[in-house]
């Protein structure tokens, strides 16, 4: 079995010189014989308009902007903790967990590497105070020289299977500790943290317009995670307002669920 991870990313070269660009999906493709030409040709029939017909396999060349993909091989390993779901025990605390593989913290344990579970961030620190480690949760230093303008953030509540995408221009957990203070978003015993995206500021755009662009992606995300049938715990609707990421949206994620009802409107004829 052949397995490829594939990531597509939003590039200017005037913001993203020196960077991939920001983020806009994200998924693994596999097959008993699948090759990277073929891999290739099954992202650009995913997508359709102008961005299947454009869509580039390599960051565009200086002083072009565009959507490119990153067609990587991968392994069963990094497939199962994309899509698999476990059914299992935390190491620390023993309460039952179940969900998404990537969802929960984890570690590997014994001589064989043996891989364990844990039911939150709290528990699996728990573990490895026991074991004195040190510097498992050094906090990333805010930096690049102000060239990051902003991030978007998930949390998902394991328990309710509901999620929420955010934004901020500092670093994430300065609000993902407000989030768990406010209470709002559930228990942080049953609450994951992961930032999705970095967005990179454009020098050569002014304060008002990156952060439009800000606001767009988390419009995308918000969207996309609807779009592909998660609960979404935003109370607000924002709405994609640059147009050449309407038509990216259009061609990328909705189309993706037009695909999706055709095929289950033949199975099930």
């Amino acid at each position: 079995m052949n397995y490829f991870w594939v990531r597509v990313f939003d590039y200017n070269y005037e913001r993203d010189l020196h960077d991939k660009g920001i983020l806009l999906d994200e998924f693994y493709l596999k097959g008993e014989t699948l090759t990277r030409d073929e891999a290739k040709q099954q992202v650009k029939e995913k997508y359709s308009g102008k961005t299947a017909r454009e869509l580039l396999f390599s960051k565009p060349k200086k002083q072009t902007n565009g959507v490119y993909a990153i067609v990587m091989d991968s392994e069963k390993f990094f497939w199962d903790r994309f899509y698999l779901e476990i059914d299992t025990f935390c190491f620390k605390c023993h309460k039952s967990i179940k969900g998404m593989m990537r969802d929960f913290p984890r570690t590997s344990i014994g001589d064989d590497e043996t891989e364990v579970y844990f039911c939150s961030y709290d528990c699996r620190g728990q573990y490895y105070k026991s074991l004195k480690f040190e510097g498992d949760f050094q906090e990333k230093e805010a930096g690049q020289d102000g060239g990051i303008f902003g991030y978007i953030y998930h949390i998902y509540n394991r328990t309710s299977n509901i999620h929420y995408i955010g934004q901020t221009r500092y670093m994430p957990f300065f609000r993902w500790q407000e989030h768990v203070k406010a209470g709002e978003k559930g228990k942080i015993e049953d609450l994951t943290f992961d930032t999705i995206t970095e967005v990179r500021r454009n020098n050569r755009q002014s304060d008002d317009q990156n952060q439009q662009y800000l606001n767009s992606i988390e419009a995308w995300w918000i969207a996309k995670f609807k779009e592909e049938g998660y609960e979404v715990f935003n109370i607000s609707n924002p709405k994609i307002t640059i147009e050449y990421l309407k038509d990216r949206f259009n061609e990328m994620v909705a189309q993706q669920k037009r695909l999706d009802l055709i095929i289950e409107e033949k199975v099930s004829a």
